[in-house]
């Protein structure tokens, strides 16, 4: 038995799919199952009932399930205690984005090797576990606003606080190959229509999982997913020369003006997404996360 397995199987179980559980750790079906099985046969009994809708843990796999949940959460937090000296590190973590892989450059050109740069990305539970564990100093995360009530709860009672930054829209970006490429709007309405890429890990996406954080804004079940990716360079490929477009935060970091890539605003969209950093408000931010986080609202 090793922490690979266990993590696979958590990820399935959570997921609902072995191949949902492959696309979250970038890996393959059968790798996923042939991890499991050989957890399986270590056990000697079923963890996984399969179906044609997926699968879904054995009366057994609940309680394993919860035994693997607490050994992945005291790892993760004994592997925190590797960190070097606290004094000269930058620990964050954050949702997948492109913006912040520029943001860290910065500030290595800034504060030099000499300061040790520890980055986590993951959805918003992950990085706020991370803040609560003092693996990472701060999180960054966007929050649909219907829900910062229930995550500001959730905050509360891991004595934590969140830091709005900024509220963002939602847009679909286009290439010069795309048909909607010299309109300037598109209606919800229409995104049913249009072919999307998902899973992408970039400035022009949703980061990840959009169904999570939309609250009835718009029903991404109703779109045309036609790839998922998490390659930037396949990503502004698509979108240069396909047909191909992507939801986004509706916002373009200036160094990222050289693509031919234009914002298509969704008429009737209010901003809905806050942006801002997690952070334990009993510790003062260092210096260098003090500058990331006021970097990181110049940026926005």
């Amino acid at each position: 038995m090793d922490l690979k397995q266990l993590e696979f199987f958590t990820v399935a179980c959570e997921r609902g799919s072995l191949s949902s559980a492959a696309a979250c750790m970038y890996t393959s079906q059968p790798n996923v199952s042939r991890n499991i099985r050989a957890l399986e046969h270590e056990l000697g009994r079923t963890l996984l009932t399969r179906n044609g809708k997926g699968v879904q843990p054995t009366v057994f796999g609940k309680t394993v399930l919860e035994y693997a949940k607490m050994i992945l959460k005291t790892t993760a937090t004994i592997s925190s205690l590797a960190v070097p000296d606290e004094q000269n590190s930058l620990r964050l973590s954050t949702y997948p984005s492109n913006m912040i892989a520029r943001l860290l450059t910065e500030f290595y050109e800034k504060w030099g090797p000499s300061y040790h740069i520890e980055h986590h990305e993951g959805a918003v539970e992950e990085v706020t576990e991370h803040v609560h564990q003092g693996i990472s100093e701060i999180g960054i995360v966007y929050v649909a606003q219907k829900q910062v009530p229930t995550f500001q709860h959730i905050l509360f009672h891991k004595k934590l606080e969140f830091v709005p930054l900024d509220v963002k829209k939602i847009c679909v970006y286009v290439g010069p190959k795309h048909p909607l490429y010299h309109v300037d709007s598109v209606d919800f309405a229409d995104l049913p229509s249009l072919k999307f890429m998902g899973g992408v890990r970039d400035f022009f996406s949703m980061e990840h999982h959009l169904e999570t954080v939309s609250v009835g804004v718009i029903d991404t079940r109703s779109l045309k997913y036609v790839v998922y990716t998490n390659s930037d360079h396949l990503t502004i490929n698509l979108l240069l020369h396909t047909d191909v477009c992507s939801l986004g935060l509706n916002f373009m970091y200036t160094p990222y003006e050289q693509y031919n890539i234009k914002p298509l605003e969704i008429n009737g969209c209010e901003p809905f997404l806050q942006i801002g950093y997690i952070r334990d408000p009993e510790r003062a931010l260092s210096a260098q996360a003090c500058w990331l986080t006021e970097r990181f609202r110049k940026m926005l």
